[in-house]
């Protein structure tokens, strides 16, 4: 008999109030019976209390500004201390949840009440220019994951080959349990650098497995806001914030390259954090592999100078391998093969597979293209293969 599941979430943010509201709405858009947490980390409560009471949303805001990762620390403690749910998610303020998207999750969770299961989402990015629609591809299927892979492919330096597998703590649905393992054997939940980063260590190194869910959860926008943006970028409104309140001590001083604001940096730092404290149950990084992920993070910095100043750096350190190679502009032949695919669909004669790449004026205009002409699912599991997935039983 499958286990009663109760479903909790929270949304953190900060000085983003249309994009909170947003995030409510489509949590509460025909989702079935999810409790639904804001946590409110701005300088000043701007209409967000009212709101959420309107809604039914439990509002939270905690005692100080905090840094981004104390603050999901802070909010995800906080909401397991209000909610006897079984169940627990972040979502991004920067997330619309896709119609329906959290019953077949609890549906997984009923069967498997033990599991964290990440999943996908599609994403409307703005760099490289122009702004994209990237649909994720998906098979509809529930697959088991060993978590020892995951982590062997991310010491060495291939985590592009993962795609949205791994479990960030954003993209996924945890289990008290698992929550509470992390908190007692690390003090805290997220609370370091990065939050994503964080979790996703400390999960990999704790746990044997996870399910990954392959179909996609929502469309994530507004890129530009991104604090991960700004940091690759090097500059930004978010990120200058984000150092602000994070003080800067220590920061990334485990990484390869210590302080080093480049590529996934960060991730590998996190990566030393959670090794000093569980040892070989991490495997050791491929420095090689490493070097070679952190230097395409050069395609994302802005001004040459810069990119100079860390290209050098990267040698200085070892790495020797090819320039990354840089984002390739869209054609004239891609313009016209994409307006000739919208044609055929304002006529209703063809829809395509997918409409990934294609690129529009506005966010709102790639999130109602996502709607209407979702990709469709693939027959196999071939963007899954590095993980040597094993499919369960619908």
């Amino acid at each position: 008999m499958n286990a009663p599941v109760r479903i909790a979430v929270v949304v953190p943010t900060r000085n983003r109030r249309r994009l909170a509201m947003n995030a409510i709405r489509s949590l509460r858009d025909r989702q079935g019976e999810l409790e639904i947490y804001l946590s409110d980390n701005s300088p000043a409560e701007d209409g967000l209390r009212s709101f959420c009471a309107r809604k039914g949303v439990t509002y939270l805001r905690p005692p100080g500004e905090l840094a981004m990762p104390a603050h999901w620390d802070w909010a995800i403690r906080r909401m397991m201390e209000c909610s006897d749910a079984t169940h627990f998610a972040i979502q991004y303020d920067r997330k619309i949840s896709a119609r329906g998207a959290w019953r077949p999750l609890a549906d997984i969770a009923a069967r498997w009440p033990d599991q964290l299961i990440s999943f996908p989402a599609d994403t409307v990015l703005v760099e490289p220019p122009p702004r994209r629609l990237w649909q994720a591809p998906w098979t509809g299927k529930t697959y088991a994951v060993k978590t020892r892979i995951m982590a062997q492919v991310l010491a060495r330096g291939a985590l592009p080959t993962l795609g949205q597998t791994l479990p960030v703590m954003s993209n996924c649905l945890m289990p008290r349990a698992v929550l509470q393992a992390v908190l007692e054997r690390f003090g805290t939940v997220c609370d370091s650098s990065v939050p994503d980063s964080a979790f996703l260590w400390r999960f990999l190194a704790l746990h044997d497995s996870l399910i990954f869910y392959d179909r996609p959860h929502g469309v994530i926008y507004s890129h530009e806001l991104s604090n991960g943006q700004a940091y690759q970028r090097q500059h930004g409104s978010t990120f200058a914030d984000y150092m602000r309140l994070h003080g800067g001590a220590g920061w990334l001083d485990l990484a390869p390259i210590p302080g080093l604001n480049l590529g996934q940096n960060v991730l590998y730092h996190e990566y030393e954090l959670a090794r000093r404290v569980v040892g070989d149950r991490l495997p050791p990084l491929d420095r090689a592999g490493v070097l070679n992920h952190l230097a395409e993070g050069l395609l994302w910095v802005d001004g040459e100078e810069i990119r100079d100043e860390f290209r050098k750096i990267l040698r200085a350190e070892g790495w020797t391998g090819p320039e990354p190679a840089p984002h390739a502009p869209p054609t004239r032949e891609s313009l016209a093969y994409q307006k000739r695919v919208w044609r055929r669909i304002r006529w209703r004669r063809h829809v395509p597979p997918n409409i990934c790449g294609f690129h529009f004026s506005t966010d709102e205009a790639a999130i109602r293209a996502n709607r209407r002409h979702p990709r469709l699912a693939e027959p196999d599991s071939d963007h899954l293969a590095v993980l040597n997935p094993v499919e369960l039983p619908a």
